[in-house]
């Protein structure tokens, strides 16, 4: 979470940087003096109107006044008075006039504290603002507050506009900003935060003085959809173009979210992209480059990066960030203290607490000797580990959360991208000192893959991780081997499932590891397991038999409640139910391209389906179709859309 903190406020300074030797130029300038896109910070042109001589890596207003927002929110322990943001706000403006800077408030502003000046009520001198001001300033605030608690943070968000920008359109564009920065420190990916930021910015639209303009809200969504899958030759002509670049709410703050959508897992991307589009860029470069970096971490941008702002503005922003997070840490306590628990979902949930890792796929034309070499054809970073499981049951209409520990860092990232983009719920905060783990996997010709494994944050699950769950009866726990072969997590699983209702459905696949597990744990998790799903090696490796047949039914016999699953690749699995004898399930012949995620999308399909009500051999029938098509792809998750498996397995019934 600090990771993603410090993302947030640096991102700020870093993007309002790069954006402020081209701010208030036209497109066209900024094309002709920088090219299409600036590769990174400069210096202010000598004929600029407000940065002319600035230093490369120089902030503006974007990032002092958010600075001065965060000392505010500090010295009030979270909440901000509206009269003394305004003094604060004239104090800074006549330092900069000392300085000699062009820099100064808005119109907006302006406007307000002149008009608080000559003695109108806080609540009216805000009436007309309806410009970006706020937004840009509101990082602190989505740093602060929970995302958990919208209504502390719309609260906040108010505390800290409507003094200078009370307009239904202003709030809303600050309270998307910070509703967006807010769930990325929490671990949501650039999806869940645009959808966090659209569901804050109606709310907030609702509030305020009205004023004639279109709907932040829907111009937000407008926006993303409107760079989605576009090249980034054409994103910042069509956001220019089409968005707006001008100080308006309703055009900078969509034209940000565009960027964040455009610029993917890339921070320093955003800030350069939105550097680039000219008009009031600086701030549009500030706000989509915090937002970005509160949802990819502050180690996604460039080290030069950061150390050239700190040293170019002397900033020190760790321990305002520190102090931030610690206003943030009070209010969840307050929060969890008086609210109500969350609405569960209507249907059945399958909570995995298993590992998540990041893939390193290698294909390669054979294994190299001990001690050799081989070149790799092609290589892929992707989400893999239990990424592929709960992507496989999220196909079949199940809600899926991921309990597992999770860490802050680009392997962090990758992971919680995923699962944001696949309709997974990430339960717990990243950890804070220590990356998601990640595996190296070699794909062989024929599809065969061999694995090396780098253990991170996911090995260091703990008992009070697991607490508050909330596992109903109709809900189902999903353990992996990689999970139960660190002692910790192993015994803060053991109990968790130890503690369970009896209706809750445990499926366990013990995975590749599974030579390595303690034999103590494994057979407290065996005692309440309800199915265990593995391959024929692992199988024969946990009961002697090298016959898959034979080894689920001694599988099943370990097991005091419960059943045991043997995948046979193409030949389909072997499936024994308690106490009764193993059934072969056919598979479905294909020609396999990459066999990496066959036993994910069995398993989770297989999960699924039971969830769901089926029989479990109509759920084995159904989890065979779901391996036999993503052997047809390349990659770790590659489970077929619930539409395409229904279509694949009816036209392999032997009445079609």
């Amino acid at each position: 979470m600090r990771q993603r903190a410090l993302g947030a406020f640096y991102g700020l300074a870093i993007g309002d940087a790069l954006g402020m030797p081209t701010q208030l130029l036209p497109r066209a300038v900024v094309v002709r003096r920088y090219g299409p896109m600036l590769t990174g910070f400069e210096a202010g042109p000598s004929d600029h109107p407000v940065a002319a001589g600035l230093p490369a890596g120089s902030v503006t207003d974007d990032s002092e006044q958010a600075i001065l927002v965060a000392h505010l929110l500090i010295e009030g322990m979270g909440h901000i008075e509206g009269a003394e943001l305004a003094r604060r706000l004239v104090d800074w403006e006549g330092r900069m006039r000392a300085r000699g800077s062009l820099e100064l408030l808005g119109p907006s502003t302006r406007r307000a504290i002149d008009e608080l000046l000559g003695g109108a009520e806080p609540s009216e001198t805000g009436r007309f603002g309806a410009t970006n001001g706020a937004a840009m300033r509101i990082a602190p605030v989505g740093i602060a507050t929970p995302a958990a608690d919208p209504e502390s943070l719309l609260e906040r968000v108010l505390e800290a506009s409507t003094v200078t920008h009370n307009t239904g359109t202003a709030l809303a564009a600050a309270a998307a900003v910070a509703a967006a920065i807010s769930a990325g420190i929490e671990g949501a990916g650039v999806a869940g935060a645009i959808e966090a930021a659209t569901k804050a910015a109606t709310s907030a639209g609702e509030l305020g003085h009205f004023v004639a303009g279109a709907d932040v809200s829907s111009r937000l969504k407008w926006a993303v959809g409107l760079v989605e899958g576009r090249p980034l030759s054409e994103v910042a002509d069509l956001v220019y173009r089409l968005v707006g670049t001008g100080v308006a709410a309703q055009e900078s703050v969509p034209a940000a979210f565009a960027v964040l959508k455009a610029a993917g897992s890339d921070p320093f991307l955003a800030g350069r992209l939105a550097a680039s589009l000219g008009g009031d860029c600086d701030t549009i470069a500030a706000i989509a480059a915090s937002m970005a970096g509160a949802c990819h971490g502050v180690a996604a941008f460039p080290a030069g990066s950061r150390r050239l702002v700190e040293e170019v503005n002397g900033l020190r922003l760790e321990p305002l960030v520190d102090d931030l997070l610690q206003l943030r840490r009070l209010a969840a306590d307050e929060a969890g203290a008086r609210g109500p628990a969350a609405v569960p979902p209507a249907g059945p949930v399958l909570v995995h607490a298993g590992n998540a890792v990041a893939d390193l796929v290698l294909r390669v034309p054979r294994l190299p000797a001990r001690g050799g070499d081989v070149l790799a054809s092609a290589a892929e970073w992707a989400a893999g580990g239990g990424v592929n499981v709960m992507v496989a049951a999220r196909r079949r209409g199940v809600a899926v959360r991921y309990a597992g520990a999770h860490g802050c860092g680009p392997f962090g990232d990758l992971v919680r991208l995923a699962l944001d983009a696949g309709g997974i719920e990430v339960v717990g905060a990243p950890r804070p000192d220590a990356d998601t783990g990640f595996v190296v996997t070699l794909v062989e010709p024929a599809g065969e893959r061999t694995f090396v494994t780098r253990t991170g944050a996911e090995g260091t699950l703990r008992a009070a991780d697991l607490a508050g769950l909330g596992l109903r009866p109709s809900d189902g726990l999903y353990l992996s081997g990689y999970g139960l072969v660190h002692r910790a997590n192993g015994w803060a699983l053991g109990d968790l499932v130890e503690s369970l209702h009896a209706g809750v459905l445990v499926v366990l696949d013990p995975g590749p590891l599974v030579a390595d597990l303690p034999a103590d744990v494994l057979e407290k998790v065996f005692a309440r397991t309800d199915w265990v799903s593995c391959n024929a090696e692992e199988a024969r490796v946990l009961t002697g038999a090298a016959d898959p047949g034979e080894a689920s039914h001694r599988l099943a016999a370990r097991l005091a409640r419960g059943g045991a699953v043997v995948r046979a690749g193409a030949a389909g699995c072997h499936v024994c139910p308690p106490g009764s004898s193993p059934v072969h399930v056919a598979g479905f012949p294909v020609d396999a391209l990459d066999t990496t995620g066959a036993g994910d999308a069995h398993v989770g399909t297989f999960a699924a389906e039971l969830l769901n009500g089926a029989p479990v051999l109509r759920a084995a029938r159904v989890a065979n179709g779901a391996a036999a098509l993503a052997v047809l792809r390349e990659g770790p998750a590659t489970s077929p859309s619930a539409t395409e498996l229904d279509a694949f397995v009816a036209a392999h019934s032997p009445d079609s």
